[in-house]
Parts: C-alpha cells; structure tokens; sequence
C-alpha cells in the first residue's frame, strides 16, 4: 500500500516537532509504503549484504594499549548481525543480484587502576551501522554507544588481559542485542510490539529504548488497537515516551489524543506547549479549533498566544483544503 498524500504531508510539520517529531514522521512515512494499516503486518524488504568489520582499539596518548584481539570482537560482531536476521548470510556467489551492504565501525576504549589487591577496568564502546548505498531498502543508519565496567582481584598481568577482553566483548554483544530486538520490532507480530509498548517485553531487558521503538512502529504500521495503550502515555514522566505516544497517534490520525493534550500540566512550559499546540493543529476538529481559540486569547504568556494563534490558523487552512 502506499502512503497518502497527507501522510507525506505530515514530513514538513514534522520540521516544527524538532528532532523527535522528525524521528517518527520518518517512520511512519518509510515504513507505510510496505505495510497494511488495517491488520498491522509488513512486507519484509530485501535484506543487505554483511560487508566490511573494522574494530579499533583508542589508545591514549602516552599509555599501554590493552591489547584487545580485534580479530575475536569482529567475529563476535559478525555472528551477532548474521543471527539477526537484518542481513544477507548467503555467501557472495549465492546472491542473485548486487546488494547493498552493511558496514561495522567499532572503536573501543579501555583503562584500568590498581589499589592494593582491588582494580577495575572500564571500557567505552562505539558501534557505528550504515549502509551503502544509504537508500537502499532495508538499510541501517544506526551509532551505538555504552560502557562497562568490572571489579578484579589483581592477579597476574594475563588475567587483567582477559577480564578486559571479556568486558569489551560484553559491551558490544549488549549494545548489539539492543539494536537487533529494537530493529526487529518493525516487522515483529502485533502481540510482540504491544508487549513491548506495555514494558513487558524480555528482549533489551524491557529497555525505555525498545519501549520507544515499539511505540514508533505502531503508528508506522497502524496499529489503531493500540491507541488505548499510547492515549495514557501522554501523560508519562517521561519525555521521550511522550513524544514517541504523541508521533504514533498523530500517524494514527487519533483525535481522542486532543482531550489528552488538553488536560496536559504544561501549559506554563513554553518547550512542551510548542509541542502540544502544533500536535493538536495537525490533528484538527471542532475541540482541538476551540482549544487553540481558548489559548490565543487567554494564555498570560504573548509567546504561547502567538503559537497558538499560527497553529489555529494552519488548522483553519488545512480544513478549507
């Protein structure tokens, strides 16, 4: 099926949303092309290629490296995006056509101090995922970063090796688990991506990442039976879920988020009313017009009424059109 007109529309509203509107108007728009909105299932893309693993370890200036084997964090590396499922296994021969490939750039950093009989060791991890060409389908634009760190008894020098070897390892096999259950998530079964939406997922460990992600995906594939989850998020603590409930509902054309909106504690806070007056602009009817209204002329800060004077009129000239 492919997206309407109005759903490209959304791409230049999503440029007065900031940097999380954006995310998932994006979204919405890549992955609507291959979805079905009624039953929330998704064509799968051509997978591309495994290309190139490059893994460098940062020393620095005027240190001992640790000598990490690079060699084993790009086999380890390799294994984890072949069982992913994301890319193409088959060898070079076996593929039909040329494909487009995925690249891994990982950078390592590791340091380490001794007192006595107790040490630790931390290390500070960048994956770095594209894709060449970068249009191609099924491609990943993706920069992991984390770190780790453990605890020792100082024992011999090869032990100390190990223990920082393992960590390494550790740390992007984490940060990989991550990326995979949250890129999996775009063609996963609807029960999958609602328990991940509800926090109830296992994979990432229920993650606030993988939480985001599945909320992003329900708007992409229009998953309207989980509207009654996303309205309440609305409300969350959480900025990030916030913004993730309010990108699907908007994808979802779901005007109950205007009463929602309405009742939001913000109405004070110039960097979230940006956000809910453009939110209800796009939304539209009679009390997301009578709302914008009520702001333009009662608000105490002139910003806000003006905000809300531009939204109501960008509602108004949606609804002539």
């Amino acid at each position: 099926m492919r997206p309407s007109a109005s759903a490209f529309g959304l791409r230049a509203a999503a440029d007065r949303f900031g940097r999380a509107g954006i995310a998932w108007v994006m979204m919405f728009v890549g992955l609507s092309a291959g979805s079905c909105r009624r039953t929330g299932s998704v064509v799968m893309p051509p997978r591309p290629a495994l290309g190139q693993i490059e893994v460098r370890e940062i020393v620095t200036e005027g240190r001992a490296g640790a000598g990490l084997d690079t060699v084993a964090i790009a086999a380890l590396t390799r294994r984890a995006l072949l069982g992913s499922g994301l890319v193409d296994g088959r060898s070079f021969d076996a593929r039909p056509t040329p494909q487009a490939e995925v690249r891994a750039n990982i950078t390592v950093g590791v340091e380490s101090a001794e007192v006595g009989q107790k040490g630790v060791v931390r290390a500070g991890v960048r994956v770095r995922l594209d894709t060449r060409p970068s249009d191609a389908p099924g491609a990943v634009d993706e920069e992991l970063s984390a770190g780790g760190e453990q605890i020792y008894e100082v024992s011999s020098e090869d032990a100390r090796r190990r223990l920082t070897q393992q960590l390494a390892e550790r740390t992007i096999a984490d940060l990989l688990a991550g990326f995979v259950a949250r890129a999996r998530l775009r063609t996963a079964p609807a029960a999958e991506v609602h328990a991940a939406i509800a926090g109830q997922a296992q994979a990432d460990g229920g993650s606030p990442a993988l939480r985001e992600e599945a909320i992003r995906v329900a708007g992409a594939r229009g998953m309207r039976q989980e509207v009654p989850v996303l309205l309440p998020l609305l409300q969350s603590e959480s900025e990030a879920l916030r913004d993730a409930a309010l990108g699907a509902l908007i994808a979802l054309r779901e005007r109950r988020a205007v009463t929602e909106l309405t009742r939001s504690r913000s109405l004070r806070d110039r960097h979230e009313m940006r956000k809910i007056l453009e939110a209800i602009a796009i939304l539209g009817g009679d009390e997301a017009r009578d709302y914008l209204s009520f702001v333009a002329e009662s608000h105490d800060d002139q910003e806000i009424r003006e905000l809300a004077t531009e939204a109501k009129g960008r509602l108004e000239r949606h609804q002539d059109r």
